[in-house]
């Protein structure tokens, strides 16, 4: 700081020192430089001696009065940069406590984590399954949820449609692990999600594919009429086939399974309430597809989730 303000006092001289000296000129003073063979510069001057003692003093003062507001500068500045530390001392003192916080909930969830451990390790193996088991159940209830009120989720057959909860239904070859879609023969099958798609000929229903989402979810149908595309990446909304009655089936519909990721195949899950949720051209499972209001052109007899026509 007190190399900055000598800086500032020359500074200060010289320009005052130039000043006067334009005034010196104009009152006609005359202040040369002469120097001899061997004797030092000498100023000479050609005026009266008060006037430039006058001048001095003014310089003297110009300069003082400037150092002293050098100075009051310099005060305000130090006492900005005190302001200044000392809210930067408040920052890391708050810092440092929200650390120390952070610290105590982590090693608390810590002790947390190894109780929880070792009381699991005290559980037995029966007890174990049944926690895990009820895990799974909550988190594949939150699937549904998620995928029932989803926008992006479509449904898998175009056009009118009918359907019921058949979940667990008992058939002829077990209980029943999906939704059966009846619809016109030849209607539209579009993928109700983006992911990998492999087409394939299943000995029970015929032309079948499977569809695995990015999440991990899996999807399988089956009965199609006709494939749609070849195997590899599909879009929501891609047509990937067409309704038939292929294989076992006595009538066009599809058959579809949902089984939610990340396990993905094996982790079934009944998919009705999705299906309702996106199959809005939907009619009661009574009424015929082609149904109106003068007629009854079609009627469905449904045994086993098979639908014959009499």
């Amino acid at each position: 700081m007190s190399k900055l303000l000598q800086a500032l006092v020359v500074i200060s001289v010289l320009t005052v020192a130039n000043a006067s000296y334009s005034v010196a000129q104009d009152n006609q003073i005359k202040i040369v430089e002469v120097g001899e063979n061997d004797s030092p510069f000498l100023l000479r001057r050609e005026a009266n001696l008060p006037f430039f003692t006058s001048k001095a003093s003014e310089i003297i003062s110009i300069v003082k009065n400037r150092i002293d507001k050098t100075k009051n500068a310099l005060v305000d500045l130090e006492t900005f940069l005190d302001s200044i530390r000392s809210r930067q001392n408040l920052i890391e003192q708050s810092l440092n406590d929200a650390t120390q916080l952070l610290l105590g909930h982590i090693r608390e969830a810590e002790t947390l984590t190894i109780d929880r451990a070792r009381k699991l390790e005290d559980i037995d193996e029966g007890d174990k399954e049944f926690l895990q088991e009820n895990k799974r159940k909550s988190e594949n209830i939150e699937t549904i949820m998620k995928m029932v009120n989803s926008e992006n989720w479509l449904c898998p057959v175009e056009g009118k449609v009918k359907f019921y909860d058949s979940w667990n239904e008992k058939r002829p070859r077990g209980l029943h692990r999906g939704v059966d879609i009846v619809g016109f023969y030849g209607a539209n099958l579009i993928a109700p999600v983006d992911g990998e798609i492999v087409f394939f000929w299943d000995t029970v229903g015929g032309r079948s594919f499977k569809l695995v989402a990015q999440n991990g979810d899996y999807y399988f149908g089956t009965h199609l009429h006709k494939f749609g595309k070849k195997s590899g990446k599909v879009s929501a909304g891609d047509v990937i086939g067409q309704l038939g009655a292929g294989g076992n089936a006595t009538g066009p519909h599809l058959h579809f399974e949902f089984h939610a990721g990340p396990l993905g195949r094996g982790n079934e899950l009944n998919p009705y309430q999705i299906v309702n949720s996106h199959c809005t051209d939907r009619i009661p499972m009574e009424m015929p597809l082609n149904h109106t209001d003068d007629e009854e052109s079609e009627k469905f007899i449904f045994s086993y989730g098979n639908f014959e026509w009499d």
